[in-house]
């Protein structure tokens, strides 16, 4: 009885700080504040894959949308991972250790594009297992292949190399990597003064695709 009643105390404590902080960050623009210069040549896709339900990688692919266009392509799995996250770490152990990765919805055909963003959670400190499978059936030869990632903390020490490895014959460009959970807060507005995760991702995009764009 105890503890049902401590559960009940904390769910209700839990609800009444949601609600302040709902009331405190309500109607908080998170935009970005500086301009987008960046020229993205040829026809753009933006492929991603985001299993957490806060949409980490999502978010960023949204943002690349915003301010660069480009069609969207979402790989799925066929049989979703788990929620929470702790049941997702024990599958994708289990199909680590197995070697038997569960298999992921087919995906349009990306012929007629020059430019693909690629996007994953980091597992293990590369991609996730249904990024490892589309790369495996996509290895985007010929095309720009521009990374970008989300993590809990950990960064993303092998994503671009794993990436350069399945697209031996793309030109692979530096990628974009945030910390999942502060990209959800700086687009809420929480913890954050003058800066905005969707800035990061602006001067990015002008870093590779402005007057700095890299050169053959």
């Amino acid at each position: 009885m105890r503890i049902a009643i401590g559960m009940l105390l904390l769910l209700a404590a839990a609800g009444v700080a949601a609600a302040a902080w709902l009331r405190l960050n309500a109607g908080r623009d998170t935009s970005a504040t500086i301009p987008c210069t960046a020229k993205v040549p040829g026809k753009v896709a933006i492929v991603y894959y985001s299993q957490s339900k806060v949409r980490n990688t999502a978010i960023i692919a949204e943002w690349i949308r915003k301010h660069v266009g480009g069609d969207v392509i979402v790989i799925d799995a066929v049989e979703p991972y788990p929620e929470p996250y702790f049941r997702t770490l024990a599958a994708a152990t289990l199909e680590r250790k197995s070697g038997k990765k569960r298999p992921i919805r087919p995906t349009p055909s990306l012929a007629g594009y020059d430019v693909v963003f690629l996007g994953s959670p980091i597992w293990y400190g590369t991609h996730a297992f249904p990024v490892e499978l589309f790369l495996r059936a996509n290895p985007l030869a010929g095309k720009t292949v521009v990374p970008f990632s989300t993590h809990g903390g950990g960064g993303a020490p092998l994503y671009e190399r794993d990436v350069k490895a399945a697209c031996p014959q793309a030109k692979v460009l530096p990628g974009f990597t945030a910390r999942g959970s502060n990209q959800v807060e700086r687009r809420l507005g929480t913890g954050v003064t003058a800066h905005h995760a969707e800035d990061d991702v602006v001067r990015w995009l002008n870093e590779t695709f402005g007057e700095r764009m890299p050169r053959e």
